[in-house]
């Protein structure tokens, strides 16, 4: 025991003169240990050398030895791996409705890493589709952001057992301002003109329209419960909704729909005379825009029994089903067993600076509403569970 007490007794002398990089080095040591149980005797052995034998002894026995205290040693479980200097290591790995495209690549995920650390990867997509996808196992994301919860329940249990329903928008109609029905347009959106113009407009023929598809994607869905509300609210004639559409409601089989990603380039390209959007995506695209009263824009929680007299019958997998429309909000859930990287993502968006910017980008802010059972503890905190 001489040995250890001389070592202890020359510590003491240089514990004031340990450089800047020993007592990084000590720090890293007290993490590895705290998550592994590594002991000091080890790290000696494996030749850190009589300064670094020195190091490892100061934190396991002085405090004199100018290393950090026991409260600034990270938990085990903790995201940062042994060894590095404490940043969270780890990817989010993100399937978003494709609304969401322009917010999370440009906005929100260099947002999420420079606040906590970790990478992010996203993948964009009708809410539909990217749902489809996950309970085929073709993708398999740690985080699934959509337009509408029911692309979320259709994944439970086996996949989540719950959501969080943060956010909202509305329909609007985007306008191509060179084409030749832009003053129209325009007089429509000043409220020059009245808005039942704008109807009769996408009747005539030759007017070329965008959409997306009712079967996979919210929005296509949500434009068509936006036309027959309008037709409903403004008397207008029963012919209104399937000559704008150019068929059936529900067909899929049109020339108008377009991929979401593609639908807003399509229309900026001139190829369109006018298209579908939610209005964040007009507003980060600086899309000219057609703005829609609450009654038939489905942007407004407190107009959800009017929104549910629009229907419309979808084809899913092979099965036609029947949908009301419903008020259009952005949820969030994990997938499968979150890792840490994952559940940061998610407590970045519910968090206030998270929130902040979703209303930059031109979102409705709602109150955080946990659906569904399992919300692990670090989402339950944030969203005051």
């Amino acid at each position: 025991m001489a040995r250890p007490l001389m070592w202890l007794h020359l510590l003491s002398k240089r514990s004031q003169r340990l450089s800047q990089p020993g007592q990084t080095r000590c720090r890293h040591f007290l993490r590895y240990a705290t998550v592994t149980g590594y002991r000091p005797v080890m790290t000696v052995k494996r030749g850190l050398g009589w300064r670094g034998g020195l190091v490892v002894l100061a934190c396991a026995g002085l405090a004199a030895a100018g290393c950090g205290s026991a409260s600034s040693i990270p938990a085990a479980g903790s995201a940062q791996e042994p060894g590095t200097s404490g940043k969270p290591s780890g990817t989010a790995d993100v399937a978003y409705a494709s609304s969401l495209e322009f917010l999370n690549e440009q906005v929100f995920g260099p947002a999420f890493t420079k606040a906590e650390g970790f990478t992010y990867s996203g993948r964009a997509g009708a809410s539909g589709e990217l749902s489809s996808g996950i309970a085929s196992g073709e993708i398999s994301p740690g985080v699934f952001e959509s337009v509408g919860g029911d692309n979320i329940t259709s994944l439970e249990p086996k996949f989540t057992k719950w959501f969080v329903q943060y956010a909202g928008t509305s329909i609007v109609v985007a306008y191509n301002p060179d084409s030749k029905y832009a003053p129209q347009f325009k007089a429509i959106a000043s409220g020059k003109k009245p808005l039942t113009d704008l109807f009769t407009l996408m009747e005539t023929p030759g007017f070329k329209l965008g959409r997306t598809d009712p079967d996979i994607d919210p929005q296509g869905r949500a434009f068509i419960y936006m036309l027959k509300l309008a037709q409903l609210t403004y008397h207008l004639p029963v012919s209104t909704v399937s000559k704008i559409l150019g068929g059936p409601a529900g067909s899929p089989e049109s020339p108008q729909i377009f991929t979401e990603a593609s639908l807003d380039s399509t229309l900026q390209s001139g190829q369109l005379d006018a298209a579908s959007a939610y209005l964040n995506q007009a507003a980060e695209l600086h899309l000219p825009y057609i703005p829609l009263p609450d009654s038939i824009n489905l942007g407004n929680p407190r107009d959800a029994a009017q929104y549910a007299k629009a229907k419309v019958t979808i084809t899913s997998n092979g099965e036609k089903s029947t949908k009301a429309g419903v008020p259009l909000t952005i949820d969030i859930t994990t997938i499968g067993t979150p890792a840490p990287a994952a559940l940061a993502f998610v407590k970045y968006v519910l968090s206030p600076a998270g929130l902040a910017l979703y209303k930059q980008g031109g979102y409705r802010i709602l109150t955080p509403t946990v659906t569904g059972t399992g919300v692990p503890a670090a989402i339950r905190s944030e969203v005051g569970g």
